[in-house]
């Protein structure tokens, strides 16, 4: 996973991509047949035209796509219920990285082979949903369980203070949040990271006013419409978060937040 603190759903189909690296060879013989059948082309110049797509939209285009999806969540985390994370975002992730990263391939095919973007797309679109598909799949089912993991532990962590009166006078009341450690049968531990998951409740459940950051970091990444998560490299006794808002000047908004407190999460209990 990228060590960002700023997060979005296209981070973890990317993460998702280079776990199922060995799809790129099914999809590359997908894309054999389909460009031989609906191009005629000959199995040779199917199969250079198949693996050449497939490098950029692999090595290039996910990337690509990955960081342009940001552009998709500026305009629209707003209107779904839980922002970035919302079931609806997950579902455009995954369409439009599709379809940005068979737009990539076909343009490098038609520019190598001098053919019409039309006549490409269908099949080079048939063997990137495949992909696709199997990536959506596996992240609904996927557990996150280390196979070394023998228990797990939660954390629990106090905020202080945990209720504001916002700057557009509704409260904000902030709950203990919670990360977990993981243990391998020899009580090592197995975490690389935690994700700490701060609860809260807003008077304004359909407006995001406010968001969270670590401080010390210079992004506050999405936010749920009920908690927010923090990416932590490490555990400390006592972790500060700050509370920025919106700011109520039109003319600045989020593009220049204010921050009005600083919570500081007390580290209370370890619970087998």
């Amino acid at each position: 996973m990228f060590n960002l603190n700023m997060v979005w759903p296209a981070i973890y189909v990317v993460d998702e991509v280079g776990r199922f690296w060995y799809l790129v060879i099914a999809t590359i013989v997908i894309e054999t047949f389909t460009i031989k059948v609906f191009l005629n082309y000959s199995w040779a110049k199917s199969s250079l035209a198949s693996v050449i797509g497939n490098l950029v939209s692999g090595l290039i285009g996910t990337f690509v796509m990955m960081w342009a999806m940001l552009i998709w969540h500026l305009l629209a985390d707003q209107f779904v219920p839980d922002a970035t994370f919302d079931l609806i975002n997950w579902v455009a992730t995954y369409v439009l990285m599709c379809l940005g990263s068979v737009f990539l391939e076909t343009l490098t095919i038609k520019i190598i082979f001098k053919e019409s973007i039309k006549r490409l797309f269908i099949p080079l679109l048939i063997g990137n949903v495949m992909t696709y598909g199997i990536i959506a799949y596996s992240m609904a089912t996927h557990t996150n369980k280390d196979p070394k993991e023998a228990r797990t532990v939660e954390v629990m962590y106090a905020p202080s203070p945990n209720s504001f009166i916002l700057l557009d006078s509704t409260r904000l009341v902030v709950h203990p949040a919670k990360t977990e450690i993981s243990y391998d049968k020899d009580s090592n531990v197995l975490n690389t990271g935690y994700s700490l998951q701060i609860p809260f409740e807003k008077e304004q459940s359909d407006y995001f006013q406010f968001t969270l950051r670590l401080a010390g970091s210079k992004y506050s990444g999405g936010i749920e419409e009920h908690q927010k998560q923090i990416r932590l490299d490490s555990l400390s006794d006592v972790i500060q978060v700050v509370l920025e808002q919106k700011n109520p000047d039109p003319t600045k908004g989020w593009s220049e937040p204010v921050v009005t407190d600083t919570i500081s999460f007390v580290r209370q209990s370890q619970l087998p």
